[in-house]
């Protein structure tokens, strides 16, 4: 077994860039199940960006703006093949880093 840092045991595949984003994600909003991000406005030169925490009671979580607006701008980079400016936003999950449309 190596003790290099960043590498993984024999038989383990390192983690999924999603799977590290919720992780990251989930240790800033560590109440939270599943964000959902927006762009408000997509038609405008400076869309803006609307991120909102529920946790695995479907309750909303506060999330202060600046790190709102931090974690969603992380998603959306992360997922660019998401056409967010086309959907009504998207919902990802940190319990298992899959990103879904939410419905309208």
């Amino acid at each position: 077994m190596s003790t290099t840092p960043g590498c993984t045991p024999e038989g383990k595949s390192p983690p999924s860039p999603a799977a590290q984003l919720a992780t990251q994600v989930a240790s800033m909003l560590p109440e939270a199940a599943v964000v959902q991000v927006r762009i408000q406005g997509p038609h405008t030169l400076w869309p803006h960006l609307g991120l909102t925490a529920v946790n695995s009671h479907g309750r909303h979580v506060p999330v202060p703006r600046a790190k709102a607006l931090v974690l969603a701008r992380w998603i959306i980079r992360s997922f660019p093949q998401a056409q967010w400016a086309a959907s009504g936003g998207h919902a990802f999950d940190l319990r298992t880093a899959e990103l879904r449309g939410l419905e309208a």
